[in-house]
Protein backbone atom coordinates (compact mmCIF):
# COMPACT_ATOMS: atom_id res chain seq x y z
CA UNK A 1 0.00 0.00 0.00
CA UNK A 2 1.54 3.13 -0.63
CA UNK A 3 0.51 6.91 0.96
CA UNK A 4 -0.11 10.39 -1.09
CA UNK A 5 -1.77 13.04 0.96
CA UNK A 6 -3.62 11.34 3.93
CA UNK A 7 -7.08 12.24 4.48
CA UNK A 8 -7.57 14.68 7.56
CA UNK A 9 -10.68 13.67 9.77
CA UNK A 10 -9.21 9.64 10.98
CA UNK A 11 -10.48 9.96 14.81
CA UNK A 12 -13.49 11.12 15.98
CA UNK A 13 -12.92 8.67 19.04
CA UNK A 14 -15.46 9.58 21.57
CA UNK A 15 -18.58 8.68 19.04
CA UNK A 16 -17.42 4.99 19.13
CA UNK A 17 -18.01 2.91 21.77
CA UNK A 18 -16.51 -0.45 22.50
CA UNK A 19 -17.94 -3.58 21.10
CA UNK A 20 -17.36 -7.09 21.92
CA UNK A 21 -18.60 -10.80 22.58
CA UNK A 22 -20.91 -11.24 25.50
CA UNK A 23 -18.94 -13.00 28.54
CA UNK A 24 -19.74 -14.24 31.78
CA UNK A 25 -16.43 -13.00 33.03
CA UNK A 26 -15.62 -9.65 34.18
CA UNK A 27 -14.78 -7.12 30.39
CA UNK A 28 -11.65 -5.18 29.62
CA UNK A 29 -11.60 -1.84 30.93
CA UNK A 30 -12.68 0.98 28.12
CA UNK A 31 -10.34 2.31 26.64
CA UNK A 32 -10.13 6.77 27.29
CA UNK A 33 -11.74 8.33 24.22
CA UNK A 34 -9.56 10.12 21.90
CA UNK A 35 -9.95 14.03 21.48
CA UNK A 36 -10.74 15.39 18.52
CA UNK A 37 -10.41 19.15 19.12
CA UNK A 38 -13.13 22.00 18.80
CA UNK A 39 -15.36 22.02 15.65
CA UNK A 40 -13.26 23.00 12.78
CA UNK A 41 -10.13 22.14 13.82
CA UNK A 42 -8.19 19.29 12.06
CA UNK A 43 -7.76 16.80 14.40
CA UNK A 44 -4.84 15.30 15.04
CA UNK A 45 -3.53 12.04 16.46
CA UNK A 46 -2.40 12.25 20.71
CA UNK A 47 0.53 11.04 22.37
CA UNK A 48 -1.28 8.25 23.25
CA UNK A 49 -2.30 7.02 20.50
CA UNK A 50 -1.17 3.45 20.70
CA UNK A 51 -1.81 3.14 24.34
CA UNK A 52 -4.95 1.24 23.85
CA UNK A 53 -3.85 -0.53 20.88
CA UNK A 54 -1.68 -3.45 21.82
CA UNK A 55 -2.81 -5.24 18.90
CA UNK A 56 -1.69 -2.74 16.43
CA UNK A 57 1.76 -1.97 18.68
CA UNK A 58 2.43 -5.73 17.75
CA UNK A 59 1.69 -5.45 14.27
CA UNK A 60 4.34 -2.76 13.51
CA UNK A 61 6.83 -4.60 15.61
CA UNK A 62 6.61 -7.45 13.56
CA UNK A 63 6.48 -6.05 9.84
CA UNK A 64 9.52 -3.95 10.80
CA UNK A 65 11.24 -6.98 12.77
CA UNK A 66 10.58 -9.22 9.88
CA UNK A 67 11.85 -6.63 7.74
CA UNK A 68 15.36 -6.20 9.38
CA UNK A 69 15.59 -10.21 9.00
CA UNK A 70 14.81 -9.76 5.24
CA UNK A 71 17.61 -7.14 5.45
CA UNK A 72 19.94 -9.30 7.28
CA UNK A 73 19.49 -12.07 4.80
CA UNK A 74 19.20 -10.73 0.93
CA UNK A 75 20.95 -7.84 2.06
CA UNK A 76 18.84 -5.39 -0.36
CA UNK A 77 16.73 -2.76 1.40
CA UNK A 78 14.58 -1.24 -1.57
CA UNK A 79 13.64 -4.64 -3.09
CA UNK A 80 13.15 -8.16 -2.71
CA UNK A 81 14.64 -10.78 -5.13
CA UNK A 82 12.34 -13.58 -5.75
CA UNK A 83 14.33 -16.98 -3.61
CA UNK A 84 15.15 -14.02 -1.17
CA UNK A 85 11.06 -13.61 -1.17
CA UNK A 86 10.21 -17.30 -1.09
CA UNK A 87 12.84 -18.50 1.30
CA UNK A 88 10.49 -16.18 3.82
CA UNK A 89 6.80 -17.15 2.69
CA UNK A 90 6.09 -14.78 0.00
CA UNK A 91 2.65 -15.55 -2.01
CA UNK A 92 4.02 -17.28 -4.76
CA UNK A 93 0.67 -18.11 -6.50
CA UNK A 94 1.85 -21.21 -8.49
CA UNK A 95 3.26 -22.82 -5.59
CA UNK A 96 0.51 -21.75 -3.27
CA UNK A 97 -1.80 -23.59 -5.48
CA UNK A 98 0.30 -26.37 -7.26
CA UNK A 99 2.10 -27.16 -3.78
CA UNK A 100 -0.46 -26.48 -1.23
CA UNK A 101 1.65 -23.69 0.16
CA UNK A 102 -1.16 -22.52 1.81
CA UNK A 103 0.47 -20.92 4.60
CA UNK A 104 2.27 -18.20 2.65
CA UNK A 105 -1.18 -16.59 2.14
CA UNK A 106 -0.63 -15.34 6.26
CA UNK A 107 3.44 -14.61 5.89
CA UNK A 108 3.68 -12.80 2.53
CA UNK A 109 1.52 -10.19 5.06
CA UNK A 110 4.69 -9.62 6.98
CA UNK A 111 6.67 -8.71 4.49
CA UNK A 112 7.48 -6.15 1.83
CA UNK A 113 9.34 -5.22 -1.60
CA UNK A 114 11.47 -2.52 0.08
CA UNK A 115 11.86 0.03 2.64
CA UNK A 116 9.02 2.58 1.09
CA UNK A 117 6.67 -0.08 0.48
CA UNK A 118 7.23 -0.56 4.47
CA UNK A 119 6.72 2.86 5.37
CA UNK A 120 3.61 3.09 3.31
CA UNK A 121 1.92 0.27 5.08
CA UNK A 122 3.08 0.87 8.20
CA UNK A 123 2.21 4.66 8.30
CA UNK A 124 -1.55 3.64 6.97
CA UNK A 125 -1.58 1.04 9.73
CA UNK A 126 -0.53 3.70 12.70
CA UNK A 127 -2.99 5.94 11.66
CA UNK A 128 -6.25 3.28 11.00
CA UNK A 129 -5.48 0.38 13.29
CA UNK A 130 -6.09 2.00 16.89
CA UNK A 131 -9.28 3.11 15.41
CA UNK A 132 -10.62 -0.28 14.87
CA UNK A 133 -8.74 -1.55 17.76
CA UNK A 134 -9.92 0.68 20.13
CA UNK A 135 -13.87 0.96 18.98
CA UNK A 136 -14.35 -3.10 18.62
CA UNK A 137 -11.54 -4.37 20.97
CA UNK A 138 -8.35 -6.41 20.60
CA UNK A 139 -9.60 -9.83 20.38
CA UNK A 140 -11.72 -8.56 16.93
CA UNK A 141 -8.43 -6.42 15.41
CA UNK A 142 -6.43 -9.43 15.60
CA UNK A 143 -8.28 -12.20 13.76
CA UNK A 144 -9.47 -9.62 11.32
CA UNK A 145 -5.99 -8.24 10.25
CA UNK A 146 -5.11 -12.16 9.58
CA UNK A 147 -7.98 -13.26 7.52
CA UNK A 148 -8.51 -9.85 5.39
CA UNK A 149 -4.64 -10.60 4.76
CA UNK A 150 -5.19 -14.09 3.97
CA UNK A 151 -7.89 -13.63 1.80
CA UNK A 152 -6.23 -10.64 -0.13
CA UNK A 153 -3.66 -12.85 -0.77
CA UNK A 154 -6.12 -15.86 -2.03
CA UNK A 155 -7.54 -13.64 -4.62
CA UNK A 156 -4.22 -12.28 -5.51
CA UNK A 157 -3.48 -15.69 -6.38
CA UNK A 158 -6.46 -16.58 -8.23
CA UNK A 159 -6.61 -13.67 -10.30
CA UNK A 160 -2.96 -14.79 -11.02
CA UNK A 161 -4.28 -18.16 -11.70
CA UNK A 162 -6.63 -16.80 -14.37
CA UNK A 163 -4.17 -14.19 -15.53
CA UNK A 164 -1.12 -15.70 -14.92
CA UNK A 165 2.16 -13.80 -14.54
CA UNK A 166 4.32 -16.14 -12.66
CA UNK A 167 5.14 -13.48 -10.13
CA UNK A 168 4.87 -13.28 -6.37
CA UNK A 169 3.24 -11.24 -3.89
CA UNK A 170 4.47 -9.42 -0.70
CA UNK A 171 3.13 -6.96 1.57
CA UNK A 172 0.64 -6.25 4.77
CA UNK A 173 -1.72 -4.07 2.09
CA UNK A 174 -4.11 -5.92 2.11
CA UNK A 175 -4.49 -6.96 5.38
CA UNK A 176 -4.02 -3.37 6.03
CA UNK A 177 -7.31 -2.51 3.18
CA UNK A 178 -9.56 -4.88 5.67
CA UNK A 179 -8.31 -2.83 8.94
CA UNK A 180 -9.73 0.61 6.20
CA UNK A 181 -12.86 -1.03 4.96
CA UNK A 182 -13.60 -2.28 8.54
CA UNK A 183 -13.03 1.18 10.06
CA UNK A 184 -15.47 2.89 7.75
CA UNK A 185 -18.48 -0.12 8.49
CA UNK A 186 -17.55 0.63 12.35
CA UNK A 187 -18.04 4.43 11.10
CA UNK A 188 -21.35 4.17 9.07
CA UNK A 189 -23.08 1.64 11.61
CA UNK A 190 -22.64 4.44 14.44
CA UNK A 191 -22.56 7.95 12.90
CA UNK A 192 -23.76 7.55 9.35
CA UNK A 193 -22.13 7.93 5.74
CA UNK A 194 -21.44 11.60 6.48
CA UNK A 195 -19.48 10.74 9.87
CA UNK A 196 -15.83 11.72 10.28
CA UNK A 197 -14.41 8.75 10.29
CA UNK A 198 -16.70 6.77 7.09
CA UNK A 199 -15.64 10.36 5.30
CA UNK A 200 -12.10 9.11 6.41
CA UNK A 201 -11.35 5.77 5.74
CA UNK A 202 -13.51 6.20 1.92
CA UNK A 203 -11.21 8.37 1.13
CA UNK A 204 -8.11 6.47 2.06
CA UNK A 205 -10.02 3.36 0.16
CA UNK A 206 -10.50 5.52 -2.86
CA UNK A 207 -7.25 6.71 -2.82
CA UNK A 208 -5.95 3.00 -3.16
CA UNK A 209 -7.98 2.00 -5.91
CA UNK A 210 -6.93 4.77 -8.04
CA UNK A 211 -3.67 4.79 -7.13
CA UNK A 212 -3.77 1.19 -7.53
CA UNK A 213 -5.16 1.87 -11.02
CA UNK A 214 -2.93 4.30 -12.07
CA UNK A 215 0.11 2.67 -10.72
CA UNK A 216 -0.78 -1.06 -12.56
CA UNK A 217 -1.49 1.18 -16.10
CA UNK A 218 2.02 2.62 -15.96
CA UNK A 219 3.63 -0.55 -15.40
CA UNK A 220 3.81 -0.50 -11.53
CA UNK A 221 3.78 -3.57 -9.43
CA UNK A 222 1.03 -2.99 -7.42
CA UNK A 223 -1.25 -6.50 -5.89
CA UNK A 224 -4.92 -4.26 -6.39
CA UNK A 225 -6.40 -7.91 -6.03
CA UNK A 226 -5.51 -8.26 -2.61
CA UNK A 227 -6.31 -4.70 -1.71
CA UNK A 228 -9.65 -5.52 -2.85
CA UNK A 229 -9.67 -8.99 -1.22
CA UNK A 230 -8.54 -7.90 1.61
CA UNK A 231 -11.31 -4.82 1.81
CA UNK A 232 -13.88 -7.21 1.09
CA UNK A 233 -12.97 -9.76 3.77
CA UNK A 234 -12.31 -6.86 6.54
CA UNK A 235 -16.10 -4.80 5.62
CA UNK A 236 -17.43 -8.14 5.88
CA UNK A 237 -16.20 -9.48 8.99
CA UNK A 238 -16.95 -5.80 10.18
CA UNK A 239 -20.35 -5.39 9.55
CA UNK A 240 -20.84 -8.94 11.66
CA UNK A 241 -19.52 -7.32 14.51
CA UNK A 242 -22.59 -7.30 17.44
CA UNK A 243 -22.59 -3.61 18.96
CA UNK A 244 -22.63 -3.06 22.65
CA UNK A 245 -20.73 -6.57 23.78
CA UNK A 246 -16.70 -6.71 24.88
CA UNK A 247 -14.57 -10.02 25.35
CA UNK A 248 -13.82 -10.87 28.36
CA UNK A 249 -9.87 -10.24 29.58
CA UNK A 250 -9.34 -14.06 29.41
CA UNK A 251 -11.25 -14.71 26.00
CA UNK A 252 -9.20 -11.88 24.39
CA UNK A 253 -5.99 -13.51 25.98
CA UNK A 254 -7.47 -17.01 24.45
CA UNK A 255 -8.23 -15.18 21.30
CA UNK A 256 -4.87 -13.39 20.86
CA UNK A 257 -2.97 -16.96 21.55
CA UNK A 258 -4.72 -18.51 18.87
CA UNK A 259 -3.66 -15.68 16.30
CA UNK A 260 0.07 -16.03 17.48
CA UNK A 261 -0.28 -19.61 17.25
CA UNK A 262 -1.46 -19.94 13.84
CA UNK A 263 1.29 -16.87 12.78
CA UNK A 264 4.21 -19.10 14.49
CA UNK A 265 2.75 -22.10 12.70
CA UNK A 266 2.69 -20.68 9.27
CA UNK A 267 6.35 -19.47 9.80
CA UNK A 268 7.20 -22.80 11.13
CA UNK A 269 5.65 -24.93 7.81
CA UNK A 270 7.96 -22.14 5.63
CA UNK A 271 11.06 -22.73 7.12
CA UNK A 272 10.24 -26.63 7.19
CA UNK A 273 10.18 -26.51 3.29
CA UNK A 274 13.15 -24.18 3.04
CA UNK A 275 14.97 -27.07 5.08
CA UNK A 276 13.15 -29.69 3.06
CA UNK A 277 12.95 -28.41 -0.30
CA UNK A 278 16.07 -27.59 -2.57
CA UNK A 279 13.44 -25.96 -4.65
CA UNK A 280 10.91 -24.05 -2.46
CA UNK A 281 12.64 -21.03 -3.19
CA UNK A 282 13.21 -21.50 -6.81
CA UNK A 283 10.17 -19.80 -9.11
CA UNK A 284 9.03 -21.91 -12.38
CA UNK A 285 11.89 -20.34 -14.70
CA UNK A 286 14.64 -21.27 -12.13
CA UNK A 287 13.31 -24.90 -12.07
CA UNK A 288 13.25 -25.01 -15.49
CA UNK A 289 16.71 -24.07 -16.10
CA UNK A 290 17.62 -26.80 -13.24
CA UNK A 291 16.27 -29.13 -15.86
CA UNK A 292 18.23 -28.35 -18.86
CA UNK A 293 21.46 -28.12 -16.35
CA UNK A 294 20.80 -31.31 -15.35
CA UNK A 295 20.32 -32.68 -18.95
CA UNK A 296 23.76 -30.70 -20.52
CA UNK A 297 25.21 -32.43 -17.80
CA UNK A 298 23.51 -35.70 -18.09
CA UNK A 299 22.18 -36.02 -14.52
CA UNK A 300 19.59 -38.36 -15.80
CA UNK A 301 18.37 -38.37 -12.02
CA UNK A 302 18.21 -34.75 -11.03
CA UNK A 303 16.59 -34.13 -14.45
CA UNK A 304 13.98 -36.51 -13.52
CA UNK A 305 13.80 -34.57 -10.23
CA UNK A 306 13.90 -31.19 -11.34
CA UNK A 307 11.42 -32.07 -13.72
CA UNK A 308 8.46 -33.52 -11.10
CA UNK A 309 9.01 -29.83 -9.36
CA UNK A 310 8.21 -28.21 -12.35
CA UNK A 311 4.93 -30.35 -12.98
CA UNK A 312 4.05 -29.79 -9.30
CA UNK A 313 3.30 -26.40 -9.81
CA UNK A 314 0.93 -26.78 -12.66
CA UNK A 315 1.97 -23.78 -15.01
CA UNK A 316 -1.30 -22.27 -17.10
CA UNK A 317 1.75 -20.26 -18.97
CA UNK A 318 2.29 -22.96 -21.05
CA UNK A 319 2.75 -26.52 -21.77
CA UNK A 320 6.36 -28.16 -20.60
CA UNK A 321 5.68 -31.34 -22.77
CA UNK A 322 8.59 -30.14 -24.72
CA UNK A 323 10.67 -30.05 -21.69
CA UNK A 324 9.42 -33.66 -20.89
CA UNK A 325 10.02 -35.17 -24.00
CA UNK A 326 13.61 -33.92 -24.00
CA UNK A 327 14.04 -35.50 -20.80
CA UNK A 328 12.22 -38.86 -21.83
CA UNK A 329 14.15 -38.91 -25.16
CA UNK A 330 18.00 -38.77 -22.59
CA UNK A 331 16.80 -40.91 -19.99
CA UNK A 332 14.20 -42.81 -20.97
CA UNK A 333 10.43 -42.55 -18.96
CA UNK A 334 10.69 -41.50 -15.84
CA UNK A 335 10.13 -44.53 -12.89
CA UNK A 336 6.53 -43.83 -11.42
Amino acid sequence: MSAGNKPAALCDRGRYPSRAYVSTHAPSPRPPPIATGTSGERPSSPRDWLAHAPVTRALLFLNVAVFVVQVARTHHVMDLTPDGALALGANYGLATIGESRWETLVTACFLHAGIIHLGFNMLALWQAGPLVERAVGSARMAPMYLVAGAFGNLLSVGYGWLRPSGSFSVGASGAISGVIAAALVVGWRVSGWRGPLTQAMAKWLGFLVLFGILSSASGGRIDNAAHIGGALAGAAIASMWRRGHRYSAGATAAILATCASVLVACVAIVAYHDRTDRFATMILQERSETVERALRQRRCGDAAFALAAVDRLRDPVGSETSLRDRVEQLCGPPNR
